[in-house]
Parts: C-alpha cells; sequence; structure tokens
C-alpha cells in the first residue's frame, strides 16, 4: 500500500455513519473517508488535548482539557461544514480572555467545570460523566436527556484510582459503564436509573472495552493482552498480545486489532498475530493508521 502521511502524529479515530474522524496528539482535527484519505487540511479548533470524542448523527463531539490550566470544554463540530483553527495556548493563559474561548467552528460549546470522561456514542446521543459528580446523556444538540449518579466501588482497591471511569458502551437497551478496575455498573439507556453492578475478574487495570452484538466484550488490559467475555455472568477468556493493544473491531466472524508492533485477529479458537515495525493507532477498513501519521495495510 503507498504510503501517505497525515501531517501530524495520529492517536485514534472517532468512527461513526456519519464520518470517521482523526484526532491527533496535540489537539489536531482531520475528517477522512472510509479508506482513511484526508477530506482537508487538518485544523486544531482549541489549544488544549482532546481526551475524547465521537461521532454522533453529522457531528463530531469532543472534549477538550488543560491540566496544568485547569479548562476543559466540549463542543460539536458539524460534519458537513469547513473546520478552522481556533485560538492559541497564550489565549486560554490569559483570565479575560480564558473562559471566552472556546472551540472553533464548533455548533455549540459549553465550558465544563469538572473533568469529562467515557464520552461515547450510544443510539439516542451520547453519553459522559464527569469525575465524582454525575454521568449525562445529552442529544446531538446538547440537550440533557438524563442524568445520574456517578457510579462508586468503594468495596474495590485493586488498582490505584479504581472508580476512574474508562468507557460506556451500550449492550441490550443498557448502558454499562466500565471503571479501570474492572467494575461495572448497568444503567437503564431509557431514563439513567439504576439497574445492577459487579466485577469482571482481570489481572491488570482496564484500558478500554470495545462492544459487539455478535462478539460480545472485548476488554483492553493497559500494558497489553485483552480478554474475551460473552456476558457479565461468565468468565473472561485471556489472549496474550506481543503488546498494548490501541484499537479493535469486531467484522466478518471474529475481532482483529492494532497495536504495539503487532497486529492480531482471532476467529473462533484461531489467533494469528503478525509484526509490525511501527505502532498501529487504529483501524480503518482494511488499513491501519499508525503512530507516524502512514495509512499501512493491516497484516494479521
Amino acid at each position: 500500500m503507498d504510503e501517505e502521511r497525515y501531517g501530524f502524529q495520529p492517536m485514534r479515530v472517532d468512527r461513526g455513519e456519519g464520518g470517521n474522524v482523526l484526532v491527533g496528539c496535540s489537539g489536531e482535527l482531520l475528517r477522512i473517508d472510509a479508506g482513511g484519505n484526508p477530506l482537508h487540511e487538518p485544523v486544531i479548533p482549541f489549544p488544549a488535548n482532546i481526551s475524547n470524542g465521537a461521532v454522533i448523527g453529522q457531528s463530531w463531539i469532543g472534549t477538550w482539557v488543560e491540566q496544568e490550566l485547569r479548562e476543559a470544554r466540549m463542543a460539536a463540530l458539524s460534519l458537513d461544514s469547513e473546520w478552522s483553527n481556533g485560538g492559541g495556548r497564550q489565549q486560554l493563559r490569559e483570565v479575560s480572555n480564558a473562559e471566552m474561548l472556546m472551540p472553533a467552528s464548533s455548533r455549540w460549546a459549553r465550558r465544563l467545570d469538572a473533568e469529562p470522561l467515557a464520552l461515547t456514542r450510544v443510539s439516542k446521543g451520547a453519553v459522559f460523566a464527569t469525575m465524582n459528580r454525575g454521568v449525562y446523556m445529552i442529544d446531538e444538540d446538547a440537550q440533557e436527556l438524563w442524568r445520574a449518579s456517578y457510579p462508586e466501588w468503594p468495596e474495590l482497591s485493586k488498582f490505584h484510582h479504581s472508580d476512574t471511569l474508562v468507557t460506556c458502551t451500550e449492550h441490550e437497551d443498557r448502558l454499562a459503564l466500565w471503571s479501570r478496575s474492572g467494575s461495572v455498573t448497568l444503567l437503564d439507556l431509557e431514563d439513567g436509573s439504576f439497574i445492577s453492578s459487579n466485577a469482571v475478574s482481570i489481572a491488570r487495570p482496564l484500558a478500554g472495552v470495545e462492544y459487539s452484538e455478535d462478539g460480545g466484550w472485548f476488554l483492553i488490559l493497559e500494558n497489553g493482552d485483552f480478554y474475551l467475555l460473552d456476558d457479565l455472568q461468565t468468565s473472561p477468556q485471556i489472549v496474550k498480545t506481543p503488546g498494548p493493544v490501541f484499537d479493535a473491531q469486531f467484522s466478518d466472524g471474529g475481532w482483529k486489532w492494532t497495536g504495539w508492533r503487532h497486529d492480531g485477529c482471532k476467529d473462533g479458537q484461531e489467533t494469528n498475530t503478525a509484526h509490525r515495525r511501527d505502532i498501529g493507532i487504529a483501524l480503518i477498513s482494511d488499513s491501519v493508521i499508525t503512530n507516524d501519521g502512514r495509512l499501512d495495510e493491516f497484516r494479521a
């Protein structure tokens, strides 16, 4: 495959029916097509790291967090309009401008007073949490649909910051909130009411979760390996990997993933991995986007 550079260091791809958005390590955003081809020049709408993002309908909704300056934003950018660069870091440092500075090209934008976590697309909108404050569901226009209490697992102290939410997954009209320790709380997707809470036994902290109706849960561990889980009442099956996994998708009856110097796939009982010289950060179609900004072939 011909190499294609994006001009920045990618961090992940936020995928959706309305489009795909490539997110950079320094706040870059770039819409790409289904084959990974750029649709415009990369832009930096806001001078901070992009902590989370999701494609909701015809919008990309993202969160920016500047830890040093204690500034956080949430905004929606339309996938149908042009995007532009925003203000610089110096403007964010100026007290008079900080509260007014918002991400450029946004349909709507909000200044947040707490760090946003686990922003996720669901069938009726988006769900996110703010640390130790609450869980919220909003629609594409930022209208709040419901809010729920931030989940607590006081009996768990296996890992540091064990109650930190990692991600959310939609499952049979329910919302599963996953913590770094492998604890999962189920909420009703319609109104956010509490359903149940339990823990999945994992060996190391959880880094991320992917879910498929056909493939179940794919639990990504920090520092490598993952678990496969059919349902929350069964024991997870561990799969060893050569290094950390950064993205996974279920397709054609099996899981495939990319990560630190390898690609992999698992179909039934068979697991295959293939070495790569670089780091795969995202899957797009039959290709891999690498950490050095290339579009490469999937090797497993």
